[in-house]
């Protein structure tokens, strides 16, 4: 979290939560996207606007993400510059990042300790049935 604002000029952050409740710790960070000095094309030129405007597109592009396609978008080239930073300072720090190829929905926290529970019973009728086995 450190050096995300210094990474990323366009995204100004107003929450970052560090997560410690699930398998994984991990931040979640809120930011809103804005771009500078734009000029409204095709806008009015009778009506003046704001030369700061919200955009993640514009935000990312002025940070030097450019997208080519609808499969190599700015979201898409920042998500892996950031993904590249991360494992850089994993590295540093001599961190292994354990990748699962897995991203499930976000669970409310009734449906997360549903899970948990769920999960927690499995185990102990594995362990019940295992001691049933042993006598």
């Amino acid at each position: 979290m450190n050096g995300f604002a210094e990474r990323n000029p366009n995204l100004k952050v107003f929450n970052a939560i560090m997560h410690l409740d699930e398998e994984t710790p991990h931040l979640h960070i809120d930011f809103v996207p804005y771009v500078t000095g734009w000029k409204g094309k095709g806008m009015d030129t009778r009506v003046s606007g704001l030369s700061t405007k919200v955009s993640l597109k514009g935000a990312l592009k002025a940070q030097g993400f450019v997208g080519v396609g609808r499969f190599d978008t700015e979201w898409k080239r920042w998500v892996e510059s950031e993904k590249q930073c991360l494992a850089e300072i994993m590295e540093r720090y001599q961190m292994e990042w354990l990748q699962k190829g897995t991203h499930e929905k976000h669970l409310s926290v009734y449906e997360y300790e549903k899970k948990m529970r769920k999960a927690e019973v499995e185990e102990l009728e594995q362990e019940i049935s295992s001691q049933k086995d042993i006598i």
